[in-house]
């Protein structure tokens, strides 16, 4: 299997080609929606991990460090899986106006595709490294990643936008608030 920071890659080309048929203000619904879904992660993230071994031992399953990696990590891929393609599937969440014309729209959509496609890859391998890359059938391992993956873990969304910078709060909570305004004001 090639390395993990190909195919996150690969994922983000083809969300800025997605971005690019797709139209500025449409990606920038995806992206707002996208931001908020990692705001709640965030939000939420020491009450989902502490809650994870209860509720894995209320199914009857093992409750090794392992299994619950596992479930979590799984729990964190689906709520980003789903906020994707909720974003991106039949109405979407489209900002008011026209897409600017020409040449200038097709590379704003085209940024803001890669925009969603880093949200949206970067974060799924994020979880999968914080997890120790539990999902074994991927392929992918903490061992095996290369020297540029390592130094790309830092940047991932999650870890990068997550990181306190005013008031203790995260990024998120800021891009969030800029994006509800944009949506808001039109």
């Amino acid at each position: 299997m090639a390395p993990i920071e190909v195919f996150f890659g690969a994922l983000v080309v083809m969300f800025g080609l997605v971005g690019l048929v797709r139209g500025f203000l449409r990606e920038l619904g995806v992206t707002m929606v996208m931001v908020f879904a990692l705001f709640f992660l965030s939000l939420v993230d020491g009450t989902v991990t502490r809650g994870m071994e209860r509720l894995i031992a209320l199914f009857g399953l093992k409750t090794d460090a392992g299994s619950v990696a596992l479930y979590t990590c799984w729990l964190y891929l689906g709520v980003i899986m789903v906020a994707a393609f909720i974003s991106y599937q039949g109405e979407t969440l489209s900002f008011a106006g026209n897409n600017p014309p020409g040449t200038f729209g097709l590379m704003l959509g085209l940024v803001l595709g890669l925009v969603n496609g880093y949200l949206i890859a970067g974060s799924l391998w994020h979880f999968m490294d914080r997890f120790g890359y539990p999902i074994s059938w991927l392929g992918f391992s903490a061992d095996r990643l290369s020297p540029l993956a390592g130094k790309l873990v830092p940047m991932l969304p999650s870890a990068f936008l997550g990181q306190d910078v005013l008031l203790g709060q995260s990024m998120l909570l800021y891009l969030s608030i800029v994006l509800l305004a944009f949506r808001v004001i039109r």
